[in-house]
């Protein structure tokens, strides 16, 4: 293995932020689709009124082609190579160091709570330094035209004009929130379920033991972060007061799931898990095998 110095560190967050966003180019429209979902319901938020993934896809193909697939994607990219890149980068440095505090061994799987704690604690961070790229994201996906189709720049001057630089990490608590859970569930899972399998001897180190493990993770991570995921995208897009800078609609993560829940029905919280698990799934797929293979052509240990 690799020193764990800070130059592998940055190694490893550089290669985990390309793989995530080589991931993002190719899960976009399912993530466009997915905001549209969680957002539709709240006439201020969305026009969007489907209920279902076909009609959703059906009605943004329809009104924007191509185009709308694809929108938000270039503070989704910039998203996943901050983000994702700290929060899967560092996972194996901050799982290590736990596991020297704990006096453990390296050689030997680390237990799976120790696992969990790496994840929620580079996942937050991720997600609080990387919160504008991800508001960003949200809007341009779920918001007017208008929106739509403003350069990263210009969309954060407008932001900023709305509600100053405090504006940029509006929704960061639903975002720190479901990051936690989200690299919690996903990174360990995977983790996991992969050394479990070598110890057990039923998989081989390679493509196929990589697509199984990243599969079921996906799955795992996809549960875990439904509801609060759909609290992120309606926060964020939701109306501003301008004379207090904050939302209309809802004040805190719980307020938002509570609202919804009531309004609309307790199950609705889970609202574009359907989308969430088709973009976790992939993207989950494709950002760990990619990072697997990069770890390797760049001489470091498998994950």
């Amino acid at each position: 293995k690799m020193p764990g110095s800070s130059f592998a560190a940055l190694h490893g967050i550089g290669l985990a932020g390309i793989s995530n966003a080589i991931a993002a180019c190719f899960t976009n429209p399912v993530d466009v689709i997915k905001v549209r979902m969680q957002l539709a319901g709240v006439a201020q938020l969305t026009s969007c009124d489907a209920q279902t993934v076909l009609a959703a896809g059906q009605k943004l193909w329809r009104h924007e082609g191509l185009r709308g697939l694809y929108r938000g994607l270039q503070p989704s990219v910039l998203r996943e190579l901050s983000y994702s890149g700290v929060r899967m980068g560092l996972y194996e440095p901050i799982r290590e160091m736990l596991v020297s505090c704990k006096g453990g061994s390296k050689e030997k799987t680390s237990p799976l709570l120790i696992k969990i704690a790496a994840g929620a604690f580079t996942g937050a961070i991720g997600s609080l330094l990387a919160n504008p790229f991800d508001l960003l994201k949200v809007r341009m996906q779920g918001g007017d035209i208008n929106q739509a189709r403003m350069s990263v720049v210009a969309a954060t001057k407008v932001v900023y004009r709305e509600a100053g630089t405090s504006g940029l990490w509006r929704g960061a608590g639903p975002t720190v929130q479901r990051a936690t859970l989200l690299t919690a569930s996903q990174v360990p899972s995977y983790d996991h379920a992969k050394h479990t399998l070598l110890d057990l001897g039923l998989l081989k180190e390679g493509y196929f033991c990589h697509f199984t493990c990243s599969m079921l993770a996906g799955v795992v991570a996809a549960g875990v972060t439904s509801p609060v995921d759909l609290a992120k995208s309606r926060i964020m897009t939701q109306p501003i007061n301008p004379e207090t800078g904050r939302g209309v609609l809802y004040e805190s993560t719980l307020d938002c799931l509570l609202k919804t829940a009531k309004s609309e029905g307790p199950l609705t919280v889970f609202r574009g898990f359907s989308m969430q698990w088709l973009r976790l799934g992939p993207h989950t797929t494709i950002s760990l095998m990619c990072f697997e293979q990069l770890r390797h052509l760049a001489g470091m240990s498998f994950l």
